[in-house]
């Protein structure tokens, strides 16, 4: 029974430990901010994207078992350093696997996840970037939770305009090594 317990509260930490780390990015002045929720990958899928194509099809898949993106970027110098080490914090509990490094073009830009129900699929998919875009610093952070398909995350991460999209196709191709 007190396992149990232990098990419950360490698992409670960890989420309120996500929160905490970078829910407060959301309503500040100096982020750009995005988040989609499930819902909004419902209504998503609802869209009638041409039925009879497979990579559409394909695509509704992804999106329909997805809970949550959350980005965040900013160039402000006392945001990007606290989102370094908020980043540090998250990664120090152990439960993500990195996936690859990327440094080019001015960007140090690192992927981890989660395992999910196979070797094709994660459970969360974060990436960090910390370096230049359009010449400017930037810092950003990426989250994707669902049961995430790797083959198919890629696409979903160039429609965004996420930086560090092409890299996914990569860690795909990785994933098959």
């Amino acid at each position: 029974m007190k396992k149990s317990i232990l098990v419950i509260a360490l698992s409670l930490v960890s989420l309120l430990g996500y929160s905490q780390s970078f829910e407060k990015y959301e309503n500040m002045k100096e982020v750009d901010a995005m988040i989609m929720t499930s819902k909004m990958f419902k209504l998503l899928a609802k869209v009638d994207l041409s039925s009879t194509d497979p990579e559409a099809q394909q695509y509704i898949k992804l999106i329909e078992n997805l809970k949550e993106i959350r980005m965040f970027s900013s160039a402000a110098p006392g945001v990007r350093s606290q989102m370094q080490s908020d980043v540090a914090s998250y990664l120090s509990k152990g439960s993500l696997e990195q996936l690859m490094r990327v440094n080019e073009d001015g960007k140090n830009i690192k992927f981890y996840s989660k395992p999910g129900r196979n070797d094709n699929f994660v459970s969360e998919l974060f990436m960090f970037m910390d370096g230049e875009k359009d010449g400017k610093p930037i810092s950003m952070i990426l989250s994707i939770t669902g049961d995430i398909d790797l083959t198919q995350l890629s696409k979903l991460a160039t429609d965004l305009k996420v930086p560090g999209a092409e890299e996914l196709k990569k860690v795909n191709k990785k994933s098959k090594i």
